[in-house]
């Protein structure tokens, strides 16, 4: 409790006293005045105790709460009472005391909830504290597990990536590899299956050479005539000349199968068996 607190349960109680008292003094002078019209032999004079009570209790009663209890204030409580104002300066010890006791308790009453206010504020804080503590931690590590996946995932997808170009380049080098290979084995099976036709028409034309001049060679032999094709000649004038206009014909034929002739074109130079 602080200190204006401890004031205003001071004042309080004092206008509680100042109630109790003015009621206390209106029933008093309600009883008198009944007891005055009631027995008016034994009216008493109470202008004396009143003087006594104005002027000596009353001047004793502030020096003593100046000098124990008063704190220099500049506040002045005052209390309606049957629609008078009554001002309290005259406060009892006994009810100062129970008044003080009551703000000691009030106050050490209001210092626990206080405490206990205090107590539950700081725990509620600290409570709070922790929690965002926990949840900021687990959000850092939800983030922090969240980018580690994030960029494991990245990397083994860059890592796949290279791997399938790799495998890639490596099949396309291979396939081209391949393929040049083919091609170089076609060409050279190409290049050895012409040398190979070549060589064969070559061996055959020199077998038919050959055997040509063989031929021509054992007719020649055989008939002992040939003839030496001159320019302007043909076929059908060299046959007339050899075997008559009448077997010229036959002489054709027969000129032609000795020399292996397909046609009946010479060339100039030629050497013919007339068989």
């Amino acid at each position: 409790m602080g200190k204006q607190n401890y004031r205003e349960a001071i004042e309080k109680g004092r206008q509680e006293i100042a109630i109790q008292s003015s009621t206390a003094a209106s029933r008093k002078a309600y009883r008198k005045a009944n007891t005055v019209k009631k027995k008016p032999k034994k009216r008493k004079n109470v202008l004396l105790p009143a003087l006594f009570f104005m002027f000596i209790l009353l001047p004793v009663a502030l020096l003593i709460y100046l000098a124990v209890l008063y704190e220099p204030d500049d506040t002045l409580t005052t209390s309606a009472v049957n629609d008078q104002v009554t001002l309290d300066t005259n406060p009892s010890p006994s009810d100062n005391a129970g008044v003080l006791a009551d703000a000691e308790e009030d106050k050490k009453k209001e210092e626990k909830q206080a405490k206990e206010a205090a107590d539950k504020a700081a725990a509620e804080k600290e409570k709070a504290e922790k929690e965002a503590a926990a949840k900021a931690k687990a959000e850092a590590d939800a983030k922090a597990k969240a980018e580690a996946e994030s960029k494991a995932k990245a990397e083994a997808e860059a890592k796949a990536k290279a791997q399938a170009e790799a495998q890639a380049k490596a099949q396309a080098q291979a396939e081209a590899q391949a393929k040049a290979q083919a091609e170089e084995k076609a060409k050279a099976e190409a290049e050895a299956k012409a040398r190979a036709e070549a060589e064969a028409k070559a061996k055959a034309e020199a077998e038919a050479k050959a055997k040509a001049e063989k031929e021509a060679e054992e007719k020649k032999n055989a008939s002992g005539k040939t003839h030496v094709v001159q320019p302007g000649e043909t076929l059908y004038r060299i046959a007339v000349n050899t075997y008559g206009a009448a077997g010229a014909n036959a002489g054709v034929a027969k000129i032609k199968q000795a020399n292996g002739l397909s046609s009946n074109e010479l060339t100039v130079g030629r050497t013919l068996i007339l068989p």
